[in-house]
């Protein structure tokens, strides 16, 4: 596999935003109607636990609200639905300090990877998610991941491909998202199921941040009990 990086990263620092990544576990995701929006419901997740947001480039002026958030809220910060590596660019200028794409586009990683940031390429199918990977993803984000069969489609999916790291978004919960940690995925992203934009239209953030504690309480728990077991 094609895993070398690019001559200009600065491992230290590339190495510190994977780190807090991979660390997080959990990331919290805003596809929302405005910038305003984002930036109140990612205040609201942090202050409801999560460690790792992430703003999609489709949110209208997504780059405003990285600009505001990034560096302001105790959280790695990063862009979504990524299509090219010009957008890669686009995105660190705002902040962005990990980018997750849709779909695999080899050229994204070494865009990203030139700045020093990690990446997780979309991807659906294990011949995708094999290319994602070959491509040099650091992770790969199989999505819609509750659409594609949930929990039992990443077990079957790591048989063969065992070792793949793994980002789930699509559908997750805080009931169901448990379910993929338990199989191998090393990562999973809450979504519209979870930030709807309609409560942020009004204005309802303190549900976002309900709903934030909810899913770290139960990951304290999982964790907890994992630790117990050895």
């Amino acid at each position: 596999m094609r895993l070398g990086y690019a001559r200009s990263m600065n491992q230290k620092l590339f190495g510190s935003r994977r780190d807090r990544l991979g660390d997080a576990t959990v990331v919290a995701i805003f596809r929302m109607d405005n910038p305003e929006h984002a930036v109140e419901g990612i205040s609201a997740a942090v202050r409801g636990g999560f460690e790792a947001v992430e703003i999609t480039m489709n949110t209208p002026d997504a780059t405003d609200a990285l600009a505001e958030v990034a560096g302001r809220v105790d959280a790695i910060v990063g862009a979504g639905t990524i299509l090219g590596p010009e957008m890669v660019k686009e995105a660190y200028d705002a902040g962005a300090e990990f980018i997750v794409t849709p779909v695999v586009v080899p050229e994204i990683v070494e865009a990203a990877h030139e700045l020093s940031l990690p990446v997780a390429l979309g991807a659906s199918t294990p011949t995708e998610i094999f290319a994602a990977r070959n491509a040099g993803a650091d992770w790969v984000k199989v999505f819609p991941a509750e659409s594609l069969g949930g929990p039992s489609y990443i077990e079957q999916i790591l048989g063969p491909l065992d070792g793949t790291p793994i980002l789930c978004t699509g559908g997750l919960t805080a009931e169901n998202y448990l379910g993929y940690l338990d199989v191998g995925a090393e990562l999973v992203g809450f979504a519209n199921a979870v930030f709807n934009a309609d409560l942020a239209s009004d204005g309802n953030y303190e549900e976002f941040e309900r709903r934030s504690i909810e899913v770290h309480r139960r990951l304290d728990a999982y964790l907890t009990e994992r630790e117990d077991q050895g």
